[in-house]
């Protein structure tokens, strides 16, 4: 039940979604209502239903969902339901710090390992997790078959770790370098640009500044 030509900002909601329902989950809740989703996510309640009613009923109409049948739905229609293992290039201080933070509360997502070419941070730990050889991403790849990749290397050094998961194998990558990277086709690279949401943030606030009567925006 993936879904299939929606859009990247309805399929963003639908994880937004997720999240909220986890954070219900762990709070013990067992009913939400769109209103609440909505409130919870920061998202109009028509955005909900509609986002939702796309793929079928999953709540009565004044009853609510139940959190833990929305959310299996969620996850299917994300396909996300047997996430694939994550793992880092780079232990330096963002890799590290991803490593040592990890994914509790992303639905199943993991960190696998993390690698680097440094021959002098091989074997030393980044939290619990021994730095791994560069060396060793193909055999890693190959024996999960799919994986997600995080690009967390110095300046300068985005292209090469790219090109390495490529010959390893690996199809999809997230990369906290900003600097442009040559990507084949079959490739999907997304980029974590902090410069983006900080420009996003600085003219959201200055907007209100000079007019404070604007209503917030709508992530719908």
């Amino acid at each position: 039940m993936i879904a299939e030509k929606v859009s990247e900002k309805t399929i963003r909601r639908l994880s937004h979604y997720a999240r909220c329902l986890r954070l219900a989950k762990l709070k013990g809740e067992s009913i939400v209502t769109s209103r609440q989703l909505a409130s919870n996510c920061g998202i109009s309640s028509a955005a909900v239903r509609r986002d939702l009613s796309i793929y079928g009923e999953f709540g009565k109409q004044g009853s609510g969902y139940n959190v833990d049948d929305l959310l299996v739905n969620l996850e299917k229609i994300l396909g996300t339901t047997d996430p694939p293992p994550v793992i880092i290039i780079g232990a330096g201080s963002i890799g590290c710090a991803l490593m040592v933070s990890g994914l509790n509360g992303t639905g199943g997502y993991s960190y696998e390992a993390i690698f680097d070419i440094d021959p002098g941070k091989i074997g030393k730990l980044c939290g619990e997790s021994p730095i791994r050889s560069a060396e060793e991403i193909h055999g890693v790849i190959k024996d999960n078959h799919e994986v997600i990749a995080v690009i967390a290397v110095t300046r300068g050094a985005g292209q090469a770790a790219l090109d390495l998961l490529i010959q390893a194998g690996c199809k999809a990558v997230l990369s906290f370098t900003l600097e442009p990277l040559k990507v084949p086709e079959d490739i999907e690279v997304r980029y974590v640009e902090v410069s983006t949401e900080l420009d996003v943030l600085t003219h959201s606030m200055r907007r209100k500044e000079r007019d404070p009567a604007m209503p917030k925006w709508s992530h719908s």
